[in-house]
């Protein structure tokens, strides 16, 4: 009996980090190439943000309805929709000849992650005990940082190679051999179904859990700001190939992951909240300073400085919101996960169209220096919060 629900933990491990890996990958994958093909579409800069913020804006809707769904009717069947959908936006990306149809495939890749991260993480929540759940949801979870490190390299490469559909065309094929993987592998998978579903919303009414909510959608606007924009930058200033802009995406994230646990070191040994508040001062530094380098060598270093920041922002979001909805009286796991997707999805909403709007309207410079005080004012308000916090942990007690 427990070999056999060993051996179904670790098939269900794989599918799940391979399937995280595989959205993500497609989802770097086209950060090289659509900017410069929706331009050629006839698209502004500012409906090239709407483009990418569209992933996220379908992933926020669809997230608490699959979620909902898979614990309804079980996980197996989301686990291959998603997979469906993700292989049809992948084949739409490759054929589309108008930026309307770029729209749609981007907001079906959106809906395909909604489906299969609520699945796939449930999966591992159903099959593993709580004290190894971490463990296995940081493994899987691994599949989003080599994913998002590998995706804007191949894409760009790829593109260089043989064309616009060759990068689509290799998705669609890891795509096949992904779907073959979670039928072979989830044939016998036991269903848990369940009438309850929890959405974050609620736990959002928490003021403190809000205030770190708002840290996370920071976070996560960072990357995702540079997106539609610092390709086509990178092109106009030093006549960049997607290829190399690819292998300069890598470096911020490449910075990200290995800075990660030194991070994670250094925020529970100051606090978290301390910790967080360094990273949105550095936020409001380094962004703007990504517009500015007059070499290749210096715009390296400026995206691995953002890397970095990145990382100080969001890395202590995690155990810090653990902690409150564990103070709050509320089962922490499943609901903090979900409140972070939720502001993850937030801020990959407002990144990208923000940054596009406002390139369009007052530069890019500009554009990356207004959002960069934006960081600023939170990280004041984060200052505040935790001075009146302090302050009435102190008041005595009146009887």
């Amino acid at each position: 009996m427990d070999s056999s629900l060993k051996s179904k933990q670790k098939a269900a491990l794989l599918v799940v980090g391979l399937a995280i890996f595989l959205d993500m990958l497609i989802y770097g994958l086209v950060v090289p190439i659509l900017p410069r093909y929706a331009s050629s579409l006839g698209a502004s800069q500012t409906e090239i943000g709407l483009l990418f913020g569209s992933y996220a804006i379908v992933l926020f809707i669809a997230t608490p309805i699959f979620g909902a769904l898979s614990d309804r009717i079980g996980r197996r069947g989301p686990m291959l929709w998603g997979l469906l959908g993700l292989a049809a936006a992948t084949l739409l990306f490759a054929f589309s000849t108008s930026f309307w149809m770029l729209v749609v495939a981007r907001s079906l890749q959106g809906l395909a992650a909604a489906i299969t991260w609520t699945a796939g993480l449930a999966i591992l929540a159903d099959l593993y005990p709580s004290q190894e759940r971490g463990k296995a949801m940081g493994l899987a979870l691994s599949g989003q940082a080599a994913g998002i490190l590998l995706g804007p390299a191949i894409g760009g490469w790829l593109y260089q190679l043989g064309g616009y559909q060759l990068p689509f065309l290799f998705a669609a094929a890891l795509a096949l051999i992904d779907g073959i993987l979670r039928l072979v592998l989830l044939r016998d998978f036991p269903e848990t179904k369940s009438g309850n579903f929890l959405s974050p919303f609620g736990l959002l009414r928490n003021r403190s859990i809000l205030v770190i909510a708002g840290v996370i959608v920071i976070g996560a606007a960072v990357p995702s700001v540079l997106e539609p924009t610092l390709p086509l930058h990178l092109q106009e200033k030093f006549q960049a190939q997607p290829g190399f802009i690819g292998l300069l995406f890598i470096v911020p994230t490449l910075a990200y992951g290995l800075t990660t646990p030194l991070i994670g070191a250094l925020s529970s040994k100051i606090g978290n909240k301390r910790a967080l508040m360094i990273g949105l001062l550095m936020v409001s530094i380094s962004l703007p300073l990504a517009s500015l380098p007059d070499s290749m060598w210096m715009q390296a270093a400026a995206l691995a400085l953002l890397g970095v920041s990145m990382g100080m922002v969001l890395a202590p979001c995690l155990p810090e919101l653990a902690s409150l909805s564990e103070n709050s009286g509320v089962p922490s796991y499943g609901v903090t996960f979900a409140v972070y997707n939720t502001a993850y999805s937030i801020g990959m909403m407002l990144g990208p169209i923000s940054s596009s709007i406002l390139t369009d309207r007052i530069g890019l410079t500009s554009s990356y220096l207004i959002i960069g005080c934006v960081a600023l004012l939170y990280m004041a308000f984060l200052l505040l919060s935790m001075s009146r916090s302090s302050f009435k942990a102190n008041q005595p007690q009146n009887k």
